[in-house]
């Protein structure tokens, strides 16, 4: 882990920007099977007989939810390492400015 005076300014935004990219990725993940629903018009938790195979809405059924818990994970640790990291670099500057 950083220490609280190897933080700067150029870190900080680093940081940010990786927290963003993690959080935009997980929300898109988490939202992948909404949108394939949406897309094919198949809800695949009751499917119905139409245009795609079975054994596809089967094996999406089976991918997505798993697909749903890793961006919710994504979003949860992108959140914590953001709460974490900017609190140290705003008890940091306060350290460094009294």
């Amino acid at each position: 882990m950083l220490n609280q005076a190897a933080l700067d300014q150029e870190d900080k935004q680093k940081y940010i920007n990786i927290i963003v990219a993690a959080g935009i990725a997980g929300a898109i993940i988490f939202l992948a099977q909404d949108v394939m629903e949406w897309l094919l018009g198949v809800d695949f938790e009751n499917p119905q007989a139409g245009n795609i195979p079975p054994a596809i809405i089967a094996m999406l059924g089976k991918i997505l939810p798993f697909l749903r818990f890793i961006g919710g994970g994504l979003i949860v640790v992108a959140i914590i390492i953001a709460v974490t990291k900017l609190s140290l670099a705003v008890h940091g500057n306060h350290d460094h400015s009294s």
